[in-house]
């Protein structure tokens, strides 16, 4: 590959190779004048991940120019891995994957198969068609969801799917995600931490910002602790930053407005997700709890949420009181809360 497609795809071991051959190593990215702007490169690589879910742009017309920006993917993993926050692990590795897909598309099919295979997916073409091996299919695409996506929905032959250039693409930006959130964060020492002490600073204050800017303000009225187990996991999944399924949102939109919480409640609830857009969440979600959009629709009831493989751990109550639906398990919970209220306000001092 020439030097602008590696400054492109700075993962690739021919990038690593590129800069060896110009003898640059970790003492030399992290203090050395030479490499400035590839640790300019790196800490905007973060700052624009948590601000817009993309990665610059930067324009490479040299070979100078092509180490700085190679350079700065490593330089970016050290300041994720100094910080640790899972979040920002998942929101950094995200962006790189995004970006990379829409880098994927704009390339011709040989090119394509060449970046698969340097993420360890079997592919290759048959007839001009991009084709996967099914267990890589199956791999990178079951945390997505749609019939476009199912197995069966394929055309496969020979134990490879068959895929159009923009599906190929997809499961190369899943792999990549996934690479990068498994490598991530890096081991890390205190000489390092104090050497990039002040862009860490800055990374700091952008992560803050960025969780305080649609920090979940609490449930006010509504208790988590009548909550159904199915109910609190995907809530717990939602402020830890985990991607869950679009079932596991839809049912937890429509379960929080059926009983009660604000509508701008449940946006901020979802803020801590690594591909959170506050427009879309909110167009989502309004749709979904009828906001301003009409039919409100009813969350799904339990067999429908054990078929999309999102109840988890049910109680006893779930399993002893003929409970169907997560509302009824609200209910009665609720019931109960309510009598053991009254109950006590009846019982008189001795």
């Amino acid at each position: 590959m020439e030097f602008r497609d590696l400054a492109l795809y700075p993962f690739l071991r021919d990038a690593t190779l590129f800069v060896k051959e110009r003898q640059l190593g970790l003492d030399d990215l992290i203090g050395h004048t030479i490499t400035a702007e590839a640790r300019r490169r790196g800490k905007s690589r973060v700052l624009t991940a948590l601000s817009d879910l993309a990665i610059p742009n930067n324009p490479v017309t040299s070979e100078d120019e092509a180490v700085q920006e190679i350079l700065s993917y490593p330089y970016a993993r050290i300041l994720v891995s100094c910080i640790g926050d899972e979040a920002l692990v998942r929101r950094y590795a995200l962006a790189e994957a995004k970006t990379f897909n829409e880098r994927l598309k704009k390339e011709d099919v040989t090119t394509i198969i060449a970046l698969a295979k340097e993420l360890e997916v079997e592919a290759s073409l048959e007839e001009g068609t991009l084709r996967v091996h099914f267990t890589d299919f199956l791999s990178y695409t079951s945390g997505l969801r749609g019939p476009e996506w199912k197995l069966v929905n394929q055309d496969m032959r020979k134990g490879f799917v068959l895929l159009e250039k923009n599906k190929f693409v997809r499961v190369l930006e899943q792999a990549l995600d996934e690479k990068i959130e498994d490598e991530l964060p890096l081991p890390v020492n205190d000489e390092l931490l104090e050497a990039v002490r002040v862009d860490l600073e800055d990374v700091i204050a952008a992560l803050d910002a960025y969780k305080e800017k649609y920090r979940d303000e609490g449930f006010g009225e509504v208790s988590i602790l009548k909550f159904p187990p199915c109910m609190k996991k995907l809530v717990a999944m939602a402020q830890a930053g985990q991607n869950m399924p679009h079932a596991g949102r839809f049912a937890l939109a429509s379960f929080l407005s059926f009983i009660g919480m604000p509508v701008d409640d449940i946006i901020k609830l979802f803020c801590s997700s690594p591909d959170f857009d506050q427009s879309k969440t909110a167009y989502q979600v309004r749709h979904i709890t009828g906001d301003g959009y009409g039919k409100k629709y009813t969350p799904p009831e339990c067999a429908t949420m054990r078929t999309n493989g999102i109840c988890f751990e049910p109680d006893e109550l779930c399993n002893g009181r003929r409970v169907n639906h997560p509302l009824t398990y609200y209910r009665i919970r609720s019931y109960d809360k309510s009598r053991d209220k009254k109950a006590e306000k009846t019982v008189k001092p001795s």
